[in-house]
């Protein structure tokens, strides 16, 4: 006689299954739905089921209008769509433009952001103002909005002109350079053999940002910690790179070497150091590391050590 836990194995094994063979059913049926030819050869007559018939007509036109929505938002990066505010209170009887900003690196969509917008003035009805959003707050949406969507004031009888393609442009933008300069970031540790924080290999809780400045106020563990590891580097002999931080937006990054030597690189937007200042334990200035310093993020850690 089976136990309850073999019995259990069992009926979770057939639900595998089934899901395996569901999305299976589900990719055939899209592969089918979006052959060129099908949509013409359902218009022939006579057939000898018309509801079916119309069924399919329905069913390939929804195949087509999906597979036209995926096209845009993996070629545009910016996609567009309606929805309800639930909110009996809400303006403009709730009625909600989002804006979906999809960002690539590598071929593969990292992050979507959105970005819902609504109408406050019923007589404007091309004004728009941001309701909520999911944009990172190291990103610059307010300026952005005050530039491309500016909104009418009390005292103005006619809205301002506003560009939301251009907004949007921007915007994702910002985002992918962000998301490239964060990339970059996680390179230059990689380049540095440092080990990775996004994935810790002893299980234990990966430390952010914010949290180190936090416990910098608190506590001189994470101080007395570089201190030991650089004091151990100093008695090997031998020269590294103990940390690599940078802040929310990738704009500043600071190295911090073993024999107590600590840079500051200043990052642009699309990734160059224009501007660094690197400084030894005794505080004098490094000019012969700093000119190595500027150019691409990339590859920064190979000029330092070359």
């Amino acid at each position: 006689m089976a136990t309850a836990e073999a019995l259990d194995d069992e009926i979770n094994d057939l639900r595998d299954r089934i899901a395996t063979v569901q999305a299976h059913r589900a990719n055939l049926t899209s592969i089918l739905l979006s052959q060129p030819h099908f949509p013409t050869r359902l218009e022939q007559r006579p057939v000898l089921h018309e509801r079916d018939r119309r069924n399919a007509v329905k069913l390939v036109q929804k195949q087509s209008n999906r597979n036209l929505e995926n096209i845009y938002r993996a070629c545009a990066g910016v996609t567009a769509y309606k929805v309800k505010d639930p909110d009996p209170c809400a303006v403009d009887n709730g009625n909600i433009l989002g804006v979906r900003i999809e960002v690539p690196i590598n071929g593969i969509f990292v992050e979507t952001y959105h970005v819902l917008f609504n109408r406050p003035n019923a007589t404007h009805r091309t004004m728009l103002r941001i309701h909520k959003h999911t944009i990172p707050p190291c990103i610059p949406l307010q300026p952005l909005a005050n530039k491309w969507l500016p909104v009418t004031k009390k005292s103005a009888e006619e809205p301002r002109e506003q560009d939301l393609v251009k907004f949007s442009r921007h915007l994702r933008k910002e985002l992918v350079s962000w998301h490239l300069r964060l990339e970059a970031l996680e390179k230059l540790r990689k380049d540095a053999r440092l080990p990775d924080r996004t994935a810790p290999q002893d299980g234990s809780k990966v430390e952010t940002e914010i949290e180190m400045v936090l416990n910098a106020f608190v506590s001189d563990d994470e101080d007395s910690e570089v201190e030991d590891e650089a004091t151990q580097q100093q008695q090997d002999g031998a020269l590294k790179i103990l940390r690599v931080d940078g802040d929310a937006a990738v704009r500043e990054i600071t190295i911090t070497w073993s024999n107590g030597r600590v840079g500051i690189f200043r990052v642009t937007k699309d990734g160059e150091v224009d501007k660094v200042a690197v400084r030894t334990k005794e505080g004098t200035r490094d000019a012969s590391l700093s000119s190595k310093a500027l150019g691409r993020i990339e590859g920064l850690v190979e000029r330092l050590e070359a």
